[in-house]
């Protein structure tokens, strides 16, 4: 799987799985599949089949049976997604979609876009995302700015929630685990009359081992860095008639996680250093059936809070003293509005305003001398309106065409596009998919604005000169359905050239700023093989391979993206209450920084096997088990940064 000869995971896993499938098929019954309906993709809900862009959906159904815990945990197995987190439980994770940066991926959650305005390049931290009360998650892949607008060059996650129907239904989740680990999880939804409600709640906390890796404490024992998370999330509606309703969405969390933050004085290893983060996501909607169904309308509000706090007191002189505080809060009002004019047509006009605000302080003392002052406050708003025509042409070709304008007050306007089709031939179950548009990344708040002097007399100093960093990609793939659809096999190619990318630079005097100096061409190949082997055992396979061409002056290479990416899922059901699942993630080589010197490295690849077993005794009670790293793999996601090694948690879930 690397270029030291060392044998291939998946070419060995694909000529495995392939042959036991075919031997098998005859064993195997017909068993016919749901049509998946997506909404993420073209912003109304549509079959999978007549999408044409890249989509992976991970339903309630696949979170409960494998338990994941954290949006991290569910990512990680997505192709096309790579997900690092930089140590154990609550520590700094980012998500890489198709080779593009972090900053690149758009995370909604029930519609509320919740980029956070006071990080500084305005990505998602995806550490405290919990999966509580979720129903499912939708990753579209590629270019997505005409629907999103700014930052989804490489594509969009999208969590939902759970919507209450029917008879007050409640669940509670009990798990132990080692490392002091202990999760409870609670919910109650249903509906009466024309008020339905959906209302979740998750703790957890962990002792975790270190986030630094031995050959950094300098002799020094580890200390278990503790991360704890409490996450509320509800969802309510209410339907004056058929044709009138609303909905509100909200969900807090309140998380604390301790670091090991320091370099170059003594050990890391750092017993004191924490991060409180708190978030808030509201909005409420309001949707109207007018003009005897001919105009669909909506019209939201949401509202995003970011709290951050950093402290590390000084153990000794040389020791880092840290007090800072990043808030960053976004005000959105958006209308979306659905016109079916036309046979096979549906228009789409939607319009919005935003305005993102930044407020940043506190200070920063390494070494007992060299201090950086946190010092930034900024505001942006942005307008924006998008059309998209949504069409079809009898049961077989499916497409969209659409357009966007996003104007922000601090840098300007762009343009986006983005144009999909997908052709079906039934007769032979093959899909044919493809898709062409543009993104755009506007500039973070703190990259335009952003300003941290030290007491060297030199200074970070945002630029308000920069341009929005842009992208034009596109992709062509196939889906192919053999044996009764027992077995199922895809490829799609994937090109995104990305120019104006946003770097830190720096002048002869040690100052820096943000400049727009890089450019880069990805392209790449996701390719799978899904087996039912069995009506007791099925199989998929995943491989990902991105190259990634990096041209500027100074040669800087694009970090923790690897070349080769693969996963692999074996799923076992002996009998009908009883479910075993098997996970294996390979993470190929990459370029990294050497946490201890700053210089540009190569790290080692590594595979974690992961496992879980559910296993229902009664409608209204299960026992659940889920192993992480199983083998108790040591390997650093991050250099310098070690993940956590054999973690398991088993308890119970109750259902009344």
């Amino acid at each position: 799987m690397n270029s030291d000869n060392k044998p291939s995971l998946i070419p060995f896993l694909v000529r495995s799985l392939v042959p036991m499938c075919l031997l098998s098929s005859a064993l195997a019954e017909n068993l016919p599949t749901a049509e998946e309906v997506v909404v993420t993709a073209t912003r109304i809900a549509t079959p999978l089949s007549q999408v044409g862009s890249s989509v992976t959906v991970i339903t309630a159904d696949e979170i409960r049976r494998r338990q994941y815990r954290s949006l991290a945990q569910a990512l990680r197995m997505v192709p096309g997604v790579d997900v690092v987190q930089s140590g154990g439980p609550g520590q700094q994770t980012s998500v890489f979609m198709r080779g593009a940066s972090s900053s690149h991926t758009l995370v909604l959650m029930d519609g509320i876009n919740i980029s956070d305005p006071s990080s500084p390049n305005g990505a998602v931290d995806f550490s405290s995302l919990m999966l509580d009360n979720v129903e499912r998650i939708e990753i579209v892949r590629g270019p997505q700015s005409t629907l999103y607008g700014a930052n989804a060059i490489g594509g969009v996650i999208n969590i939902i929630t759970r919507k209450g129907k029917g008879p007050t239904r409640a669940t509670l989740t009990m798990q132990l685990g080692n490392n002091t680990s202990n999760r409870q999880q609670a919910a109650v939804r249903g509906s009466k009359d024309r008020f339905d409600y959906s209302l979740g709640g998750t703790h957890y906390k962990t002792h975790a081992n270190s986030v630094t890796p031995a050959d950094l404490r300098n002799g020094i024992a580890a200390e278990a860095d503790h991360y704890r998370n409490n996450s509320l999330s509800t969802r309510l509606g209410y339907h004056f008639s058929d044709d009138l309703g609303f909905e509100f969405f909200g969900r807090y969390i309140d998380a604390k996680a301790q670091t090991d933050p320091e370099v170059g004085f003594g050990t890391i290893e750092d017993p004191d250093a924490r991060v409180k983060d708190r978030e808030y996501f509201l909005r409420g909607s309001g949707d109207a059936v007018l003009l005897d169904g001919v105009w669909n309308a909506n019209l939201s509000v949401a509202y995003t809070d970011y709290s951050r706090r950093n402290d590390n007191e000084q153990q000794s002189p040389f020791e880092t003293l840290q007090k800072t505080q990043f808030n960053g809060d976004t005000l959105e009002i958006s209308t979306k509005n659905d016109f079916y004019l036309v046979e096979d047509h549906v228009l789409t006009l939607g319009a919005g305003t935003k305005k993102e605000n930044m407020d940043n302080s506190g200070f920063s003392i390494f070494g007992g001398a060299f201090r950086i002052d946190e010092l930034s406050k900024a505001d942006a708003r942005t307008n924006y309106a998008y059309a998209q025509d949504q069409f079809s042409f009898g049961e077989r070709l499916f497409g969209t065409a659409g357009l966007r304008v996003d104007d922000r007050d601090d840098f300007g306007s762009e343009l986006t596009y983005r144009i999909t089709g997908t052709y079906q031939l039934q007769e032979t179950g093959t899909r044919l998919n493809g898709s062409v548009g543009t993104g755009f990344r506007a500039p973070s708040l703190f990259e335009l604005h952003g300003f941290s002097p030290n007491n060297f007399g030199t200074a970070y100093r945002g630029n308000p000169d920069l341009d929005a960093e842009k992208s034009f990609g596109w992709e062509l793939g196939f889906d192919q359905s053999l044996l009764s659809r027992r077995l199922e096999v895809g490829a799609t190619y994937f090109k995104n050239d990305i120019k104006n990318l946003i770097e830190t630079v720096f002048d002869p005097l040690f100052n820096s700023t943000s400049d727009n100096i890089n450019k880069v061409h990805i392209n790449g190949i996701e390719t799978f093989v899904s087996a039912r082997l069995h009506r007791t055992l099925s199989a998929r396979v995943d491989y990902t391979f991105t190259d990634i061409d990096s041209s500027d002056d100074s040669d800087r290479p694009l970090l923790r993206r690897p070349r080769k990416k693969a996963s692999a899922t074996l799923n076992y059901q002996p009998l009908e209450p009883v479910d075993l699942y098997l996970g294996v993630d390979y993470v190929g080589k990459r370029k990294d920084v050497d946490r201890l010197t700053g210089s540009t490295i190569k790290a080692q690849d590594y595979t974690v096997f992961n496992t879980s077993l559910s296993w229902q005794l009664h409608r209204q009670f299960s026992l659940d088990l889920r192993v992480d790293n199983l083998l108790d793999k040591h390997y650093e996601p991050a250099d310098g940064f070690e993940a956590v090694g054999r973690q398991y948690m088993a308890g119970f879930t109750a259902t009344m």
